[in-house]
């Protein structure tokens, strides 16, 4: 979902009427891509929120919290230079482009900013009054066919040979569009007039009564009449101000959102009209794009982690062929043995020699590989030297197949922290923990840029104890081994990735059976096992519980452990829980 020059149109509207006339009092650059502008118009501060970003790109008041970087970047230091107690002049649309003009009148100057949405070509641009560029959210070469750098001359992206809709009539309608256009209805309009994104451009063919997918060759003198009517229709309501900031449902999910409701849309099942588009981009951000957000970062680490276990599964299959191998080892001493014992009856130059095996208790024979350009003795050397390799290795490979297998272990772990991830936070931490293990390169970062810390979640059970459950390994490590104190109850899922939990032993006394149980049920929730039943329990005081020196994250031996088979928490018991 995009915005087209129709919904730009009604979003310039919207900040014309709230931030006209307004003061400039603060400027924020929370991430890369976004800029904050508190405005001071009508007694009340507005929070304009900017964004390039090309998966969220808007421009809309909001009431959203932003964590700022300590120390600004340098365009947001440029912004506050030159547009700090600046008054917003005039907000436009130049040419109907998907393109804003903020005027700025700071200190008896006049300044523009740009803010392009272009999809992955956004940008917020600040020029001087003749238009020379003083810096850019982005920068861009001649190799991007324009100079977006300090100093250049601003020009507006290179055009597409569309007419501005805005200023068209019947005839210069018909003008434009050729009578043997040869494409879609919808294309005659998308392909010929401004900022008109398919969507939109749709809906006017659906208006009209048409097939929108139709070809526009095909269409009647009067359905062409009827298509111009439904344009003009549109734009009559653009240039009046009249818009119907819509979302659209389908499956409980978000269709689709626009200036206007979508009526060829006959698939959705509700519709949401908003008061302005700040509204409608509040509603849309927090129902939609935190979600994408989430499920690109889980989508992008369980990439990784599945990578690395991919990699762990195949050396694992590898060093278990080479023990199966080298299980034999003593045989290569045998053979070595043999052909000592006989070298009286092997010629130089053999391939191969049977000889009495005198190993075997019935003294089979057995044949023996030879390397017919060497010595018999060197023959034997050679399985001496086999023999010494794989008894040696065999110690290797087993300890080779260990540290595999713990960190198989660790990783499943990870993998399941990812998937029962609910916020950014949480995800921003595993991938820390991923790059301190070394799974993710390093980046140099801001010293001063922290990710909120995450807390364990918190649960009160009936007979008033506290229990802290672990939302990924490192608090798993805290919780267990410099949060819980001897006493407290320890519980895991058995053999199963999930979270640590711990019963805080406020008494000394017995902790109740019915605190366990509460507890184990919490553990089984939050764990790959959250959609079985019956599922295993271990739990221990926690000074039973060792960490080995070298061990990953999250990972710990226990033993003097009960077991207890519970069903997971249910939804009502979850909603309890202190997050």
């Amino acid at each position: 979902m995009s915005i087209d020059g129709i919904l730009l149109s009604a979003i310039k509207t919207n900040l014309n009427n709230k931030l006209q006339g307004g003061r400039i009092d603060k400027i924020y650059q929370p991430t890369n891509k976004n800029i904050t502008i508190t405005i001071r118009n009508n007694n009340y501060n507005h929070q304009l929120l900017i964004s390039a970003d090309s998966k969220e790109s808007r421009i809309q008041v909001t009431e959203f919290d932003f964590e700022n970087p300590q120390f600004p970047p340098d365009f947001c230091m440029l912004l506050r230079k030159y547009l700090m107690r600046g008054i917003i002049k005039d907000i436009s649309q130049p040419k109907f482009e998907r393109i804003m003009k903020i005027e700025i009148e700071s200190y008896n100057k006049i300044y523009y900013m740009f803010i392009e949405i272009m999809g992955r070509y956004n940008n917020i641009i600040l020029t001087n009054d003749n238009l020379l560029v003083l810096d850019a959210i982005t920068r861009l070469s001649k190799d991007n066919k324009r100079d977006i750098y300090p100093g250049s001359q601003y020009e507006f992206p290179p055009g597409q040979d569309k007419s501005n809709p805005l200023k068209i009539n019947k005839e210069s309608f018909f003008n434009k569009i050729p009578n043997d256009f040869d494409k879609k209805v919808y294309h005659a309009i998308m392909f010929n007039f401004r900022g008109i994104g398919p969507a939109s451009s749709k809906e006017i063919g659906a208006r009209a009564e048409l097939d929108y997918n139709r070809k526009y060759s095909e269409l009647s003198p009067k359905e062409k009449s009827k298509l111009y009517e439904s344009f003009k229709n549109m734009f009559d309501n653009v240039i009046q101000n009249n818009y119907n900031p819509s979302i659209g449902l389908k499956n409980e999910e978000i269709d689709y959102f626009s200036a206007f409701e979508l009526t060829y849309k006959d698939d959705i099942d509700k519709v949401i009209n908003f008061e302005d588009t700040d509204q409608l981009f509040e509603y849309y951000y927090q129902n939609y794009l935190k979600d994408i957000e989430l499920k690109e970062k889980k989508k992008k680490l369980k990439g990784i982690v599945n990578g690395f276990l991919k990699k762990n599964n195949k050396k694992q299959n590898e060093f278990k062929e080479e023990l199966k191998e080298n299980e034999n080892y003593e045989l290569f001493k045998q053979k070595g043995e043999l052909i000592k014992a006989n070298l009286h009856q092997i010629e130089k130059g053999s391939k191969e020699v049977k000889l009495t095996n005198y190993y075997d208790p019935e003294q089979k024979v057995i044949t023996i590989s030879l390397n017919p350009k060497k010595e018999p003795i060197e023959n034997a050397q050679k399985y001496f030297k086999k023999y010494q390799k794989a008894k040696k290795s065999l110690k290797h490979l087993k300890r080779q197949i260990g540290k595999l297998r713990h960190e198989e272990k660790y990783l499943n772990q990870v993998l399941f922290n990812i998937e029962d991830a609910n916020d950014l936070n949480e995800l921003n931490e595993i991938e820390n923990e991923l790059r301190e293990e070394g799974y993710i390169k390093k980046q140099k970062q801001n010293k001063n840029h922290n990710n909120k810390k995450i807390k364990p979640y918190k649960y009160r059970t009936s007979d008033d104890y506290e229990v802290l459950i672990g939302r990924n390994n490192k608090q798993n490590d805290k919780l267990t081994k410099y949060i819980a104190n001897d006493g407290d109850i320890w519980l895991h899922t058995k053999k199963i990735a999930g979270s640590h939990v711990i019963i805080r032993n406020h008494t000394n006394d017995k902790v109740p059976e019915n605190t366990i149980i509460e507890a184990a049920r919490l553990a089984a929730y939050f764990s790959k096992a959250k959609e079985s039943k019956n599922v295993p329990i271990d739990f221990t005081p926690v000074e039973n519980v060792n960490k080995p020196k070298g061990a990953k994250p999250g990972l710990v031996y226990y033993d003097d452990y009960n077991t207890v088979y519970v069903d997971p928490a249910e939804k009502e018991v979850i909603e309890k829980i202190e997050k």
